[in-house]
């Protein structure tokens, strides 16, 4: 029993959204703070997490604009048929769960869910003890009912346990004063309530497999000092979140429900909490082995390390988007890329049909992901470039026109060569990112031509729009990308401007310093004289940085910092201005 389809209605700050869960097991929920990644989570644990959400536990703030007028509707669709509609105001718990044949399962619909599909959700704060206490809804306690279920399974084991539990317990009769102490306390209580009619005593839990798993601990050893038990309260935050994982790793692999692995939801916040970069990495890799148990997986993260791009469809943007029928409010929108969706925008795009296919289209992306392109997806706005260069220098110069590329959201990322930019905007355009592109119109040979070939197809470009470049230039698409050109290559256009004897002095003295080996570290050379060069000219900024700053300004609703020219969007003031 898998989770099919969520719709989401009028909950927290989603006014709908209507997705499927990814064939794949796991889903990646990315966007800023505040976007209502969360509440996607929370609508989903509400119904199969340990949780009631009764009518008399929902607050205004759990409606969307506050509104309990606005009626929260939750539908989760599951691979067998089975369908849950909760319904919010409505009578006794507003839920309802139903089988293939439209009948309604079990006369505690809310709890048939639970123990059908239950959801283990980790959120940012962790509540670790919580987890551990054995209530019928936590990880612990769900451990200990299958526990129990499997012990009556067993052909007189159950017989044999209780036999051996009754043998323990009288043995601790013969602890000294134990039988005088159970016999005291009869009396003492009898003395202080005379006129009672209830009679105590003490005596250990009656014996069932769930009472006596409640005796189970988590035992830690510090092998630093010489494996001496200590108080699982002493670990880290880190350690203590992977031994929930573990748990419920543990528990998917082993505990079967009805022949079948156990189905459920690990639904966890920011997992890159407390953990190293490596760690982060290794967490992901087995989050993916958990996926492929039976278990299902929902993040939210900030972290590059749990995306990857050969998975694009286990991605799921989330963002704020304006709501115009309840102005100025925002609504929560949920931005996700089918296979099928990419392979059409791909062949609308330049990609010959034969060339893009679904068994072919992963592996595309495959093979030069990494944790820098992944970065993308974090992005407000987006600006691809052909490598190091272009990544070093454009924040030191976008930085002076008040634009701060960390501070706005914006990740200025490399592809390894202007041929591989078309790839990316294809996949970062079908989640809606703002992006621009930048790229050089270099070289006459074969390989230049035919790149500029492959970017003029994809963004329907005039291939004479390329090559007619005079120091940089920007151009908009038919398909509305804005799309900065250099002339040359991007130290030949800033050469151009600067001037030879400026540009060949700071070159050297990159040199001098970097220590170059033959015509490598361009990027770091570049740097160097971005550095230098708004050091010795306050009032100086390359011409392509000032037609970025325009771009960056319309895609992102800022207001200008520099007087530009409207209809070129170069500065007002001249190159000989500049430099005087």
């Amino acid at each position: 029993m898998k989770l099919k389809s969520i719709r989401i209605k009028n909950f927290k700050s989603l006014k709908e959204i209507c997705f499927d869960f990814p064939e794949s097991g796991i889903l990646v929920l990315v966007g800023e703070n505040n976007s209502g990644k969360s509440n996607i989570i929370r609508a989903i644990d509400a119904i199969c997490g340990e949780s009631w959400y009764g009518k008399d536990k929902m607050e205004d703030h759990d409606f969307y604009l506050r509104t309990k007028e606005n009626n929260i509707e939750i539908d989760l669709n599951f691979s067998n048929g089975h369908l849950v509609e909760f319904r919010q105001p409505a009578p006794r718990w507003g839920l309802e769960y139903y089988t293939s044949s439209d009948k309604r399962y079990g006369s505690r619909s809310q709890i048939s869910i639970k123990e059908a599909y239950p959801c283990t959700y980790l959120g940012a704060d962790r509540t670790f003890d919580k987890h551990l206490a054995f209530y019928d809804w936590t990880l612990i306690g769900r451990i200990r009912k299958n526990f129990h279920n499997q012990v009556s399974k067993v052909d007189g084991l159950n017989d044999n346990i209780k036999a051996k539990f009754e043998e323990l317990v009288e043995l601790f009769d013969h602890v000294p004063g134990f039988i005088e102490f159970k016999k005291d306390f009869v009396e003492n209580f009898k003395k202080l309530f005379p006129t009672t009619s209830t009679s105590i005593g003490i005596d250990f839990k009656p014996y069932t497999p769930a009472n006596l798993f409640k005796t189970m601990q988590i035992l830690a050893l510090d092998k630093d000092q010489s494996e001496q038990p200590i108080d699982l309260g002493e670990l880290g935050e880190g350690a203590k979140n992977l031994i929930l994982i573990a748990l419920l790793k543990s528990f998917a692999k082993n505990f079967k429900n009805n022949g079948n692995e156990v189905s459920g939801l690990l639904a966890l916040e920011e997992p890159e909490l407390y953990l190293h970069p490596q760690a982060q990495r290794h967490l992901a890799k087995v989050l993916k082995e958990l996926a492929s148990t039976g278990y299902q997986v929902i993040i939210s993260t900030h972290s590059a390390a749990f995306l990857d791009t050969e998975f694009f469809d286990s991605i799921g943007r989330v963002i704020k988007i304006d709501d115009p029928a309840n102005k100025p409010a925002k609504h929560t929108s949920l931005i996700t890329c089918s296979v099928t969706r990419l392979i059409d925008h791909c062949r609308k795009t330049g990609v010959q049909k034969e060339k893009v296919t679904p068994d072919s289209i992963r592996e595309f992306y495959k093979t030069t992901s990494n944790p820098r392109l992944n970065e993308g997806f974090f992005a407000r706005l987006l600006i691809l470039v052909e490598g190091e260069t272009e990544e070093l220098t454009l924040p030191i110069y976008l930085n002076r026109l008040g634009i701060d590329c960390d501070a706005l959201g914006i990740s200025i990322v490399p592809v390894n060569g202007k041929s591989q930019i078309p790839k990316y905007w294809r996949l970062y355009s079908q989640f809606e990112i703002p992006i621009i592109v930048a790229f050089d119109n270099d070289g006459t040979s074969t390989d230049a031509k035919k790149a500029n070939g492959l970017l003029a197809s994809c963004f329907q470009l005039d291939a004479d729009s390329i090559s007619d470049v005079k120091i940089a230039k920007t151009i908009k698409s038919i398909t509305g990308v804005p799309i900065l050109i250099f002339n040359g290559d991007y130290e030949k256009s800033l050469k151009e401007e600067i001037g030879e004897e400026l540009y060949v002095r700071l070159e050297n003295e990159a040199k001098d310093v970097i220590k170059p080996l033959k015509n490598s570290q361009k990027g770091v050379i570049s740097r160097f004289i971005a550095n230098r060069l708004v050091q010795e000219m306050p009032d100086f900024n390359p011409h392509h940085a000032r037609l970025l700053q325009k771009s960056i300004n319309e895609l992102l609703g800022l207001s200008r910092t520099h007087s530009l020219d409207e209809k070129t969007g170069e500065s007002a003031l001249s190159w000989e201005e500049l430099l005087a």
